[in-house]
């Protein structure tokens, strides 16, 4: 029996009182819980013992009681915590662009954000529609405010909700910005309703409008018009959530076909009823917009993330279908932009935990790219403040591309407009997407990635990442480890809990510790120099070795190093 298991009658210590709570919360449902659990030790100690942290992209949690889940308290604290972080840097007069998606409650959290700011003396920009991410961060850097808030969970389950925070740079925010807003997160004091200002305070912009300013700036205009040859019949899926109408926008000003909607998919529902999860990452979640390919003869399926930052593109092979990965979707996407600008100056970068294909494709076309941890945040950073170089791409494995430096974030808007204008220059070619990857591999090499996720006690993770630091493993698929790599012990801003294992035969192992859940996170590369005859099998033979190679991996945390 583990000791959390244990009975027990001790008194749980309590971060905040739910006396308290329930006289500065506004939802009834909330406040007839902590009537009913006033004298349950479990039910304190489950809602009001622990509160949220910051991870990889801001808050996120599920919608429910106590500060350790997203709730109107929570963000009001949250809220004022930012706003007391932008007076004490004198920020406050820049204000901050507010948006939200399409989950129960995103757009009460967001109006809360709103009034609670203004009140503070920060103006507010509010974009009183559910919208993309991308769309509220470009508002952000056009208007040089201090800061943005996204109130989104983007990918993860219905339940869920979030709290995307943007700098005054432009980018999500990065230690110590976060650490310093999280340590003024008081739940001693929670703001209330006349903390808020009135609604008449705040500046509000209609979604249609915002989106249409940033279709205007990020797309260009008539980009297909040149091809020689009819752009195919594609189909498209927003996954419920609020990509659909700027992806319509995105394709009109640039003179593509509008897609072939996955009509149970198009209109944004945060309870997301005809999915089986959204996130285009997870097998099985493109089906419905497969089947509707198949029934309408489409050769390309595009497809973004609910809150329209990510991309995910399938391609037709054969008699089925192909979905890119997001290592092979940025190689590709990394060539177009190459071979679509010009100048020494130019810039791309991508995470240490992504494939290393770009990086060599770029030392062999003269580009320089930068590695970098985990994260937007930090992918982005070189676009910041390496001022004398021309930002041209940056890309995670987890489907997130930088195509520009208009926003200082993944884009799966503006990405999928550079895709589609890359997949219509290579039609010119009478190549595809997977032909041009063959040609690239045939250049740089041949790069095959996979990962392995698995969940755990947070304590066994830590436990066997120390056991790994100490006594790494001495082969990987047979071939014997020369490099190992502890980022723990790098110097800031480049330390990160990731450990990275090499071998002779070029495979590549990185293992970190998911930054919003227990889960421990195993991303798998195996590098070809000179690949030779059928490419296809060289890439199933080694995804096969190295699915293998992740299930060993996972055995570890149970025990098995």
């Amino acid at each position: 029996m583990r000791q959390d298991e244990l009975v027990t009658d001790a008194a749980p210590i309590l971060l905040v009182q739910p006396e308290a709570w329930a006289a500065a919360d506004p939802d009834p449902s909330n406040r007839a819980l902590i009537a009913q659990g006033a004298n349950d030790s479990n039910f304190l100690g489950r809602h009001f013992s622990t509160k949220l942290q910051f991870g990889t992209a801001g808050l996120r949690a599920p919608r429910g009681l106590g500060p350790a889940r997203m709730n109107r308290v929570t963000v009001r604290v949250t809220a004022r915590a930012i706003g007391l972080h932008l007076m004490d840097r004198g920020l406050q007069q820049s204000g901050v662009v507010i948006g939200y998606d399409a989950r129960p409650d995103a757009d009460i959290y967001a109006l809360d954000t709103a009034l609670l700011l203004t009140k503070l003396g920060v103006p507010c920009l509010l974009i009183n529609d559910p919208c993309p991410t991308p769309v509220v961060v470009w508002h952000q850097k056009m208007r040089a405010a201090a800061g943005a808030i996204v109130v989104t969970a983007s990918h993860n389950p219905a339940e869920d909700s979030g709290y995307k925070v943007y700098g005054s740079d432009g980018t999500q925010i990065r230690p110590p910005v976060d650490q310093e807003i999280e340590s003024l997160m008081n739940f001693s004091d929670l703001p209330g309703d006349g903390d808020l200002a009135s609604e008449e305070e705040v500046e509000f912009l209609s979604g249609s409008a915002a989106v249409a300013a940033y279709i205007e700036s990020v797309v260009p205009s008539g980009v297909s018009i040149t091809s020689q040859m009819p752009f195919p019949q594609w189909v498209y899926t927003p996954l419920c959530g609020v990509g659909g109408a700027a992806m319509e926008a995105a394709c009109v000003r640039a003179g593509f076909p509008a897609p072939v909607r996955v009509d149970q998919q198009f209109e944004p529902d945060g309870l997301f009823p005809n999915l089986p999860f959204p996130n285009p990452e997870e097998p099985g979640v493109l089906d419905a917009a497969l089947a509707v390919a198949d029934a309408q003869g489409a050769e390309l399926v595009l497809a973004n993330d609910p809150d329209g930052d990510r991309l995910a593109v399938a391609i037709k092979a054969g008699v089925g279908w192909h979905q890119l990965t997001g290592d092979e979707l940025g190689l590709l996407l990394c060539d177009h932009q190459i071979s679509t600008t010009s100048g020494e100056n130019r810039l791309t970068a991508s995470s240490f935990v992504s494939s290393e294909a770009v990086q060599a494709l770029c030392n062999e076309r003269g580009v320089e790219h930068v590695r970098t941890l985990t994260g937007f945040k930090w992918i982005m950073e070189p676009a910041v403040f390496r001022t004398e170089s021309s930002w041209i791409f940056g890309y995670e494995e987890a489907l997130g591309y930088s195509v520009n430096d208009l926003v200082l974030d993944k884009d799966g808007i503006s990405a999928a407009i550079v895709f589609l204008e890359l997949f219509q220059r290579l039609r010119d070619r009478n190549v595809g997407p997977l032909v041009r990857l063959d040609e690239l591999a045939r250049e740089i090499g041949l790069y095959v990635t996979r990962q392995a996720s698995g969940q755990f006690e947070a304590t066994d993770i830590e436990a066997t990442l120390a056991s790994l630091r100490n006594d790494p493993p001495d082969v990987l698929m047979g071939s014997p480890v020369i490099a190992v790599a502890d980022w723990s012990t790098k110097p800031d801003p480049f330390s990160a809990n990731l450990l990275e294992f090499r071998s002779a035969s070029g495979v590549r192992m990185a293992i970190r510790p998911s930054g919003t859940e227990p889960k421990v996170k195993i991303y798998l590369e195996q590098f070809v120099a000179n690949p030779r005859g059928n490419l296809q099998d060289l890439r199933d033979g080694s995804s096969e070795l190295l699915k293998s190679l992740g299930a060993e991996a996972l055995s570890w945390f149970d025990g098995e190093v």
